[in-house]
Formats: C-alpha cells, sequence, structure tokens
C-alpha cells in the first residue's frame, strides 16, 4: 500500500478469543431464539450536547487517541506482534467487562450490550518509527486510524476500535476510538488507563460509573440557534487545514509571565496558550476580512466533579461550555484574555453549583449560551478543548511509558484548537484547524511563533 501499511487481522472481540464458525452458528441461533445477555441494554442519557452537535453533519462519531511506544533497546527484535496483540486482546477483555457498554453496538439513543465485542485491527508499517516521528502531519497519522472511524457512516460501528500498529523497527502506536456519541476525552483516558492497568496484571484502580442519565431526566433538549461555522455550504466548500504548534516547558514559562497581571497573577498554561490562540486566530481573521469582526471562543469544560451527582469517574459526554464575547473593537492584550477566560470559570463553577440542585437549570445555562451565537457571517467562532492532565501518558501496558500520544490530527470543525499534554507534562500541543486562507495568516504571527515551534520532530 502507498500509506506503507498493511492489514493483518481484525475481528470482534469481548471477554472471549475470536469465535470460530461453530461459535458464530451458536450465536447466530441465540439472536435468532431472541436470547440476551444479561448485560441488556444501557439508557444514552450521558449526551446532552447532542444539539449542540448534531447541527454539524460532519462532526466526527469517533474520538480518538494515538499512543506510541518505542522499541526497548535491550530487545533488539522490537515488538513481537503476536505475543504483543495477544497480551492486549487478554487485557482488553478483562477490561470489557468493567466498561462493559463499550463492547456494545449503538441503536437509537441506547447501547445494546449484547457481548458483541469491540474491533481490534492489527497492522504493518512499513517505517522506522523514528523516521515517522521526525514530522508526524496530520494526513501522516490517517493510516494508523481504523478506516472505520474515519467514515461518516460509522454510526453503525462498534462503540469501541482498536488498532496495533508495528512498525518495522519493532516500535508501536496503538490507537484507540470510541464513539463520541457515548464519551469524551475524559471516558477515552479514563479507559486508557484502566486497560493499561489490567495489561500489567492489576486491578483496574477507578471503576467506571454509568448512572449519568439518572441526573440527567427529562433528557434536555434546547435548540441553539444555527452557527456560521455550521452552514452547509460553507463546510462543503471551504477547505480546512490541520497543524501542530509545540509550546515547550521553557516558553510555557515565559508565556505565563507576559500573561500575569495583577487580577491573575499566576495563570495556568492552559489559559496562556488558550489566550494566546484566541488573540492570534482574532488578528488573522482581522487581517484576512480586513475590517473590525466580532469574535465569539467557546471553551469546552467537563462537568465532573463540579456538579455534585458526577463523579470524576463518570462516564459519558459531561461537557458543557464557556463562552467568551468579545464585540467589533481592538483585540485585546493577552494579559486581558487570561483575565476573562478566567472570569468565564468561575461563573461556570456557580453555574454548576445550580445545576447541583435541579438539572432543569441546564436548559436555563443552554438558553445564556444560546444567545453568544447568531451574528452571520461577521462573526467568527472558535472553540478550545483541553487534553491536558488527563493522564494518558502514564498508559503503561507493561513495556514503558508511551513516547508521544496525540490525538487523531485532521478535524471536521474549523477554528478547533486541541490541547495536549507534552511528554514532560509540563509543555504542551496545540492542534489547530482553521481554514487555510486564515492558517496561511495564523502560523506566520510572530508573537505565536515567540512561543511555541510549528510541528518540530518528537524526539524519542
Amino acid at each position: 500500500m502507498d500509506s506503507g501499511l498493511s492489514w493483518a487481522d481484525q475481528w470482534d472481540y469481548n471477554s472471549d478469543p475470536p469465535p470460530n464458525k461453530e461459535d458464530d452458528k451458536k450465536k447466530k441461533k441465540k439472536k435468532e431464539d431472541g436470547s440476551k445477555s444479561s448485560l441488556g441494554k444501557t439508557i444514552l442519557g450521558f449526551k446532552w450536547m447532542k444539539e449542540l452537535r448534531k447541527k454539524s453533519d460532519n462532526s466526527p462519531m469517533y474520538t480518538g487517541a494515538l499512543l506510541f511506544y518505542a522499541a526497548d533497546p535491550q530487545n533488539l527484535l522490537g515488538f513481537s506482534s503476536e505475543e504483543t496483540s495477544l497480551k492486549l486482546k487478554k487485557s482488553l477483555s478483562k477490561t470489557l467487562q468493567i466498561f462493559y457498554p463499550l463492547a456494545g453496538r449503538i441503536t437509537g439513543s441506547s447501547v445494546e450490550c449484547y457481548d458483541e465485542g469491540a474491533v481490534f485491527i492489527e497492522a504493518r508499517v512499513d517505517q522506522l518509527l523514528s523516521e515517522f516521528l521526525k514530522c508526524p502531519v496530520p494526513d501522516a497519522l490517517e493510516p494508523l486510524i481504523p478506516v472505520e472511524a474515519r467514515s461518516r457512516e460509522a454510526v453503525t460501528w462498534p462503540v469501541l476500535l482498536i488498532q496495533a500498529n508495528f512498525f518495522s523497527c519493532g516500535g508501536l502506536a496503538i490507537t484507540i476510538c470510541i464513539s463520541h456519541k457515548i464519551t469524551d476525552a475524559t471516558s477515552l483516558a479514563m479507559f486508557i488507563r484502566g486497560w493499561a492497568e489490567s495489561s500489567r496484571g492489576f486491578e483496574i484502580t477507578m471503576i467506571p460509573s454509568f448512572t449519568a442519565s439518572d441526573f440527567f431526566r427529562p433528557p434536555p433538549h434546547h435548540e441553539l440557534p444555527s452557527k456560521p461555522m455550521d452552514n452547509k455550504a460553507e463546510v462543503e466548500e471551504t477547505s480546512f487545514v490541520t497543524k501542530r504548534f509545540v509550546f515547550d516547558a521553557s516558553k510555557i514559562k515565559k508565556l505565563k509571565a507576559k500573561a500575569s497581571r495583577s487580577l491573575v497573577k499566576n495563570p495556568t498554561r492552559v489559559e496562556a496558550v488558550t489566550a494566546l490562540f484566541w488573540r492570534c486566530a482574532a488578528k488573522a481573521s482581522r487581517l484576512r476580512y480586513a475590517a473590525p469582526r466580532t469574535s465569539v471562543l467557546q471553551i469546552i469544560a467537563s462537568l465532573r466533579g463540579k456538579v455534585d451527582s458526577l463523579s470524576e469517574s463518570t462516564i459519558g459526554n459531561m461537557l458543557s461550555l464557556m463562552i467568551l464575547k468579545k464585540e467589533e473593537a481592538e483585540i485585546d492584550e493577552i494579559q486581558d484574555l487570561v483575565n476573562e477566560i478566567r472570569q468565564a470559570k468561575e461563573t461556570f463553577s456557580l453555574h454548576c453549583k445550580e445545576m447541583s440542585k435541579s438539572s432543569s437549570k441546564i436548559l436555563e445555562f443552554w438558553g445564556e449560551i444560546g444567545k453568544a451565537y447568531g451574528g452571520g457571517s461577521e462573526v467568527d467562532m472558535w472553540m478550545s478543548n483541553s487534553w491536558c492532565r488527563l493522564g494518558i501518558y502514564e498508559a503503561d501496558f507493561g513495556w514503558g511509558k508511551p513516547v508521544w500520544v496525540t490525538g487523531r490530527g485532521n478535524s471536521n470543525f474549523k477554528n478547533l484548537m486541541l490541547l495536549i499534554d507534552a511528554r514532560d507534562g509540563e509543555g504542551i500541543e496545540a492542534w489547530v484547524t482553521l481554514t487555510e486562507e486564515n492558517m496561511s495568516i495564523f502560523e506566520c504571527d510572530e508573537e505565536l511563533l515567540e512561543f511555541s515551534s510549528l510541528n518540530p520532530p518528537v524526539v524519542i
């Protein structure tokens, strides 16, 4: 194949070894008889952001992470595909007994948990891992992702897709994709950490909770006004480009110092990078259109630990939005933007306390969010999503921690920034998706490049 990647094997994988033909016949007969697994059906009460997602025909069906592992230098042969795959499959079986909805299939607004299993794929990559990581552009990641996860028709596929990619040098990349209909990045990270613990022979420390639907009853159905980014014609006609900007620990320290002021003396690295992104993206847009434009920043925020009934172990799309809006005026300095982000976080925490009292408060909150939308093509909508501190770099399956962790790379959403921890836990990698016109200006911004590097090599 042109990609240097070949398919080795694929099957639905649950708590048993790959089924033989006789097992398939028994399973088929069981279904024909109307028998059902004791796991039954899990109602999806977790997706209260669906009104926001359904607006876009291009919304991704799966959220995914790619974990890269270098071969053990003491083992000249690197990873054995047979032994490694067997280890992964056995531990996956045990993990799915605890994360059981992930072994199911989505049907309407529910997950059928009848032991259908996850999809596990093995692939060979005819390339050295070190060479691959010299220039990790989004398009290079695509062959490492299950093709089903990239399909717009993927709604009929299993909840969980795994692909183990074996490089010619003995390196390994594990891609884990979970349906975004029922999970978010925190849920994905929780599963990855649990699977890694199981692979090392330990008990899973954080037992997932699937009780979020109890809080969201009845499920909210609050319509949001359509946004400029959701115009279908615009989506089809506009080309997006995704690029990776790396802020190392030393540059983060300098950026935080620049972003500090009396009101926010010690901004977090996420606050500082988010403020810089908003400022530089807004500058790029105004240069492109040669006119002042209203700018709206949407920051995705987790409800876990903020709404009383939602614990940190809750599985689902436990997300909401923080909305910041700047009218047609001069672009604020980064210190002012950091202060506004901090104020938005404090306001969001107050909203969460209200939600803790009654889920009906969610409808009121979405009504307030809706006011931020609209305004036609003169409004720029930006979105920031942080995967920092999710602990994915702690995923040791028995051969050490990953040398690099990243998301899926390419995005179907424009004007999006995804923040991911650097390997040292101090730096940040920002994957930014903009229109080609805006990106050509954004990537040359001197203020941005003062603190970041454009797609540097990943050092093993």
